[in-house]
């Protein structure tokens, strides 16, 4: 598992490989709220760049499911 920095917080990121779509990668909610303002829109350019490159957030007791854990939440919430 890796780690990406935001806002001098270190947060999981998490690949998996998902059917038809290969390899992404995941993080957490907690990471998720921070790159957001309150009207939704990106805090800065790089909360972009970093929102852009996961494919889905899980709550943060979550990150550390197997694979096939984190499939089955995928499948449920956009698949």
């Amino acid at each position: 598992m890796n780690q990406i920095e935001f806002e001098n917080q270190l947060f999981l990121v998490k690949e998996i490989e998902v059917p038809d779509l290969g390899n992404v990668k995941i993080s957490t909610s907690t990471l998720n709220r921070l790159l957001l303002n309150n009207s939704g829109d990106y805090i800065s350019e790089t909360a972009s760049i970093i929102d852009e490159s996961i494919y889905f957030f899980v709550e943060d007791n979550q990150i550390d499911l197997t694979d096939d854990e984190l499939l089955n939440i995928l499948a449920i919430e956009v698949l």
